[in-house]
């Protein structure tokens, strides 16, 4: 399963990697950082989840995951709060 969060009112979400631990993690799940690629990426009970911040937005990847879709969307919704409580920045979710 693959996300995208696009700012609204802007170009790039004001979120320099200092605070990733802070704000791309879920709150409903158990997340460590872990190694691999993208620019930041947590390991959650049923999955990995990879954070690349692309052109258009966040990019967020499910891998490895057997999960839900409803479980996966509401992981992106508490990462999109998060960034909104740290950044005061709105965004929109486009599930890819």
């Amino acid at each position: 399963m693959e996300f995208l969060i696009k700012r609204t009112g802007g170009e790039w979400f004001s979120l320099h990697k200092d605070h990733f631990d802070e704000v791309l993690q879920p709150r409903s799940v158990k997340a460590q950082p872990c190694d691999g690629w993208g620019d930041y990426r947590v390991k959650i009970p049923n999955g990995q989840i990879s954070f690349s911040f692309e052109d258009p937005g966040l990019h967020i990847i499910f891998e490895d995951y057997s999960g839900t879709r409803e479980a996966a969307v509401k992981i992106v919704e508490e990462i999109l709060n998060n960034i909104h409580v740290f950044s005061k920045e709105q965004g929109t979710i486009v599930e890819l």
